[in-house]
């Protein structure tokens, strides 16, 4: 399944955040296939000056729990500066399966990215911007969307690098179990299959995403929405 998310900015200059940036945010979401949930997910998010750090955690729930109880553990960190987050490394741990475990590490002064997953090590140019799977998710709290209408960025899950474009609509309101948000909505442009990813960013709330919906190539519908959150400026 592609990686559930999210966004960077295709512009190459950017306006700094005026609002002081948080200095922690805990964020805990539940994931739904159909209108069942599946699994649940936390995320602390951790700021020390120029440093960033987010690790994810996401356990299933159930009738999943019983038959796969796996626990998946995502960490991202790196350096926060003007263009918002720099991933430095990243990881995507499986307890269970962990042939399925992958890495990331960034070079930014050599404009490098080295991969390694189940094809092995890989060793990638580096294009500007680029972002990992959980990084993006914390970008636009760094660097609002104000003005924006259209976002084209790399992202890697530490297996493979590739290339997202989203478009923008900032009047959306969405009802998720924090509550009823004002949000900016992104959305892919139509593909050639039913695939489509969509998030929603809480404007009131730091840009924190507090709804993503991928769907598959198949029609089939996979959601994240926003349980709770403590953001800690």
């Amino acid at each position: 399944m592609r990686a559930l998310l999210v966004l960077f900015i295709a512009s190459l200059s950017f306006s700094l955040q005026a609002e002081p940036l948080p200095l922690r945010i805990e964020a805990s979401y539940d994931i739904l296939k159909q209108g069942i949930k599946l699994a649940e997910v936390n995320e602390v998010f951790e700021r020390k000056d120029d440093r960033y750090r987010i690790v994810s955690v996401t356990k299933p729930v159930g009738l999943l729990a019983l038959f796969q109880p796996e626990t998946i553990v995502i960490t991202s960190e790196g350096d926060i500066g003007a263009t918002g987050l720099l991933p430095k490394h990243f990881t995507h741990r499986r307890a269970r399966s962990t042939e399925k475990n992958s890495s990331a590490d960034f070079d930014w002064e050599r404009s490098e990215l080295t991969l390694s997953g189940q094809s092995g090590i890989q060793l990638l140019a580096l294009r500007p911007y680029t972002q990992d799977r959980l990084s993006i998710m914390y970008q636009f709290v760094i660097q609002p969307p104000y003005g924006r209408l259209e976002f084209r960025f790399d992202m890697t899950n530490g297996q493979k690098v590739e290339a997202y474009r989203y478009q923008l609509n900032p009047a959306q309101t969405v009802q998720v179990p924090f509550g009823n948000l004002r949000s900016y909505y992104l959305y892919t442009p139509p593909q050639k299959t039913k695939w489509k990813s969509e998030i929603w960013l809480a404007i009131d709330h730091g840009f924190v995403p507090c709804k993503v919906v991928v769907t598959e190539d198949d029609g089939a519908q996979l959601t994240q929405v926003l349980r709770t959150l403590n953001m800690v400026p």
